[in-house]
């Protein structure tokens, strides 16, 4: 039994944020009120263009549905179809979509008035509409020509017409305005219609002014408000709506660095790399030239910027940004600044995530000096170098030196921050994660569950914390064959994820993944097709062709078809997914190795075993090179490659790459892991081939109990 080995532990994404529902979309909400401030009820009002009209309830209040080319900030003109009532203000009947979005709490008022309705002539409001309305009516002339007489009777017969009054009417409730109006817009409208310019331009003039300034006083209140928004939806990991109204903040003021910071690194969180890179650039490129290149706000833009590029696995562009960072806050602050510490901590990261282990530990745990120098070896800012060094030991199958730092930086974020912190919760699924590697499912499960309930509580339902603790319990589940608990799981993971960031973000690509292979576990595995071909296509979509995360997809599609011994259409994904990985992570890089290893194995079932060979040497090779002699990502190439010359009859080349893979993961995962009765029962089946069935027995027992025993628990 050779079991595939498929699964690639590739992780360049960043964690993304959870949308609550607001407001719906594309609805205008607007106000009608008479001109004696009453609501106008059960009248339609629309928008033109947009087909559809809606009542006005007993407040007055419509919702008008829009097209979906409006957007807050511009502008609609609206109707009332019918003919019954006239706009008076705006008398244009254009109005401005709210630029801070349409909710109840923010509609446009409206004024109209019944045609006809003869006690209207005493509004102000109605004079300065028809006046207005009059003096835009009047086209201007060149120079040397002048508006007839003639001309201004007809555009006034027309105006009156509108609302459904004589020329005399209306021409006499302008005028008598004119005299008791005090507002200088009134007065100037007026003044206008009168011919009276020198009077109208000092009116005018005025009250451009004041609304000038109560305008800017306005818009000012509407960057702060907006920015504030942001960055609270942003603190509930909310980062699609946080870049939403971070982007109406830039929109009003463009040239704010602190709102563009905000905007790029709303965007990373919320996934939309494309529309965030500008941002990050143009920050780094205001510091730059405002306060210099080696100030440490440059340096924490050129941080903001690499960060950006490691999301998306440029790792050649992030390098340089990430080392001229460090070197700019080694050179301000010293080598043993916490900012040192966070260049250092970010720089490791990157190597980690290119297989670079050697050069990222000096700088993981030269960050953790400097923070327990700094900080005190019991703060939580150790906490996450303790996390960041663990991490590196997790990815070298070093789970003994991982285990120890997992649980002090866990000890340390209960006692400094709470049982029931979010960092707490994180720590717990650190751990958890390392127990389930090691196949210590037990163990794992109530930490996940705990970590699970706190993000719950403190971060809430739909949060998209929650979703990876949700993902991470299912996983463990579904390995367990527990498919019934892991299924609901999964799909309540995939539904906060398509909430929080769209249906087509990388995020909700993984959701769909999981769900995926836990149908092609239980064998419904045309569920699993349309659910891996989604994820491919949304990757495709949104990180491209050639990225990393894509090439998982086309693993995980590759193994579903090879699962049906549909080897015709997995070979070329395999293909295309080492091609993919040997381009941008490298000929030596462990996703390489996994890669090259699942291809081999679609040749190894279709007996072409010359083909397989080097493949599995090729990946041995990588294993060992860069994750070392005794990771347990070596004992699945040992495994694989014996298989392959036990299949061949190569029994004596076969038989010490089983018993060195039985090695390694006994050293490393322990004596019960599946995996180590997955390598027992391959052994046992080469011992037979050997005519060493007493020995065989007594493996296929070892490996029978494994079995059980992980069954019991």
């Amino acid at each position: 039994m050779h079991p595939p080995i498929r699964s690639l532990g590739l992780v360049c994404l960043v964690a993304l944020a959870a949308i609550t529902a607001q407001a719906e979309p594309g609805i205008l909400w607007v106000k009608i009120l008479n001109l004696k401030d009453r609501p106008v009820r059960k009248i339609n009002v629309g928008a033109e263009g947009s087909g559809s009209s809606t009542l006005t309830d007993d407040r007055g209040i419509a919702g008008i549905r829009l097209g979906p080319q409006s957007k807050p900030g511009s502008w609609v003109t609206l109707e009332a179809p019918g003919g019954d009532y006239v706009f008076v203000s705006p008398w244009n009947r254009k109005v401005p979509i709210p630029p801070l979005g349409n909710e109840l709490e923010n509609f446009v008022t409206v004024y109209l008035t019944a045609k006809g309705d003869r006690e209207a002539l005493e509004s102000g409001r109605l004079a300065v509409a028809m006046a207005a309305k009059f003096n835009a009516a009047l086209a201007p002339k060149l120079k040397d020509e002048r508006t007839t007489e003639i001309e201004r009777k007809a555009a006034l017969a027309e105006v009156a017409l509108s609302f459904g009054l004589t020329p005399e009417e209306a021409d006499s409730a302008i005028r008598e305005w004119g005299k008791k109006a005090f507002d200088p817009y009134d007065k100037g409208v007026i003044a206008l219609y009168q011919q009276n310019y020198p009077e109208a331009m000092t009116r005018l003039s005025r009250s451009y002014e004041v609304r000038k300034l109560g305008y800017e006083k306005a818009l000012a209140e509407m960057v702060e408000v907006a920015f504030s928004l942001g960055q609270s939806l942003y603190g509930q990991g909310r980062y699609s709506e946080a870049a939403e109204k971070f982007r109406e903040a830039n929109a009003l003021r463009n040239d704010d660095l602190n709102i563009i910071v905000h905007l790029g690194i709303a965007l990373v969180q919320a996934g939309h790399y494309t529309e965030a890179e500008p941002h990050l650039s143009r920050a780094l490129a205001i510091r730059e030239k405002a306060i210099g290149p080696n100030h440490r706000d440059t340096a924490t833009s050129l941080n903001n910027l690499a960060e950006l590029y490691r999301a998306q696995c440029r790792y050649a562009d992030a390098e340089p940004l990430f080392k001229r960072a460090l070197a700019v806050r080694e050179k301000a602050f010293g080598a043993e600044h916490p900012d040192v510490a966070v260049s250092l901590n970010s720089l490791a990261y990157l190597y980690e995530s290119q297989g670079r282990y050697a050069e990222a530990e000096p700088l993981f745990k030269r960050a953790l000096a400097i923070r327990e120098k700094f900080f005190g070896a019991d703060n939580p800012v150790t906490a996450i170098s303790l996390n960041g060094l663990a991490y590196l030991y997790d990815s070298q199958g070093k789970y003994a030196e991982a285990n120890p730092l997992y649980k002090r930086a866990l000890a340390i974020r209960e006692k400094a921050l709470g049982a029931e912190h979010p960092d707490t919760a994180s720590s717990l699924n650190n751990l958890a994660a390392l127990y389930y590697s090691q196949g210590k499912y037990a163990e794992a499960e109530p930490l996940y569950k705990r970590a699970l309930a706190i993000r719950e509580k403190a971060l809430g339902a739909d949060h998209p914390d929650t979703a990876v603790s949700l993902t991470a319990l299912g996983v463990l589940y579904g390995v367990q064959g527990r498919y019934a608990e892991a299924g609901p799981l999964f799909k309540r993971a995939l539904s906060i994820t398509e909430k929080a960031l769209g249906a087509d973000h990388p995020d909700t690509a993984i959701g769909f993944n999981s769900l995926a292979g836990l149908y092609e576990l239980q064998g419904k595995y045309a569920e699993a097709e349309l659910l891996y071909k989604r994820a491919l296509a949304i990757k495709v979509k949104t990180l491209g062709a050639d990225h990393p995360s894509t090439a998982v997809s086309l693993n995980d599609l590759a193994g579903l078809y090879e699962s049906q011994e549909k080897y015709a259409e997995a070979e070329p994904l395999y293909k295309r997914a080492l091609a993919i990985f040997e381009k941008s992570l490298g000929a030596d890089h462990p996703d390489t190795a996994r890669s090259l290893s699942n291809l081999a194995g679609i040749y190894e079932s279709q007996g072409k075993y010359a083909e397989a060979e080097p493949l599995y040497k090729r990946a041995l090779a990588v294993s060992e090179k860069v994750l070392g002699a005794d990771h347990p990502d070596t004992a699945v190439k040992l495994n694989n490659l014996a298989y392959l010359y036990k299949s061949e009859g190569r029994n004596a080349e076969a038989e010490p790459l089983f018993k060195r893979a039985l090695a390694i993961w006994e050293k490393t995962v322990g004596a019960a892991h599946p995996d180590v009765a997955t390598v027992l029962e391959n052994y046992a089946e080469l011992l037979r081939k050997m005519n060493r069935q007493a020995e065989a027995v007594k493996l296929e027992a070892r490996a029978k109990d494994i079995y059980a025993k992980a069954a019991s628990k």
